[in-house]
């Protein structure tokens, strides 16, 4: 059996131009009916209220035992205090980390922790680096 072909109410004299115009398909449709029918409107597809559902789930998982609520941390981060030997001026050799085994200058502890150290441009390539002290010096 053939597969059966659709016609459509308004065919296409030429692609893009059909043969009837807009206001002879409202009526041939029939949509002044439709309108009459709804009193001079288009019947709108109005959201249905939805049905009420149970307010909340019971979870489908429950846990065998009590979940323990880890503690706070109250412990706040002091900077690391200096060595009374690391004055300013006093010149360093870094121990890891890029500048491995460069000497440099420390000027001051900044109030993060950390050690402002400069070095010799041309010898060392170190103008300004900050470094922790717990493990670079």
């Amino acid at each position: 059996m053939a597969p059966k072909m659709s016609r459509t109410r308004n065919p296409d004299l030429i692609r893009g131009i059909e043969k009837y115009s807009q206001s002879k398909m409202y009526h041939k449709r029939g949509l002044w009916a439709i309108k009459a029918k709804n009193g001079g409107a288009f019947p709108s597809d109005e959201a249905k209220p939805k049905t009420p559902t149970s307010a909340e789930k019971p979870p489908k998982y429950y846990p065998s035992e009590d979940i323990k609520k880890p503690l706070l941390n109250k412990r706040k981060p002091q900077p690391t205090k200096l060595r009374s030997s690391i004055t300013s001026g006093t010149v360093l050799i870094l121990l890891a980390g890029r500048f491995k085994g460069k000497r440099v200058v420390f000027p001051k502890q900044l109030p993060s922790g950390l050690l402002l150290v400069t070095g010799e441009c041309l010898i060392d390539l170190i103008i300004l680096v900050y470094f922790s002290l717990a493990n670079k010096l």
